[in-house]
């Protein structure tokens, strides 16, 4: 059976995956834009996805401090 911190530090994988996909979203998106469609308003999706970074990079950062404090226990 996964203990309580590996469950968080399978979670905190899952999420680091999820930052990098997004990343080379913006990366795309910033480096290439001729690759995206006509119609597409720029600062919305840059925008968006800079929001879905911070999101989850605030998640990371929660799933360390209970993986510290469930070390501590």
């Amino acid at each position: 059976m996964a203990s309580y911190s590996n469950i968080l530090i399978a979670y905190k994988s899952q999420l680091a995956g999820e930052r990098d996909a997004v990343s080379m979203n913006l990366e795309v998106l910033i480096d290439e834009p001729m690759s995206i469609p006509e119609h597409t308003d720029f600062m919305t999706e840059v925008d968006k996805l800079i929001g879905e970074l911070a999101n989850i990079q605030e998640k990371i950062e929660m799933t360390e401090f209970l993986i510290k404090a469930a070390e501590k226990k």
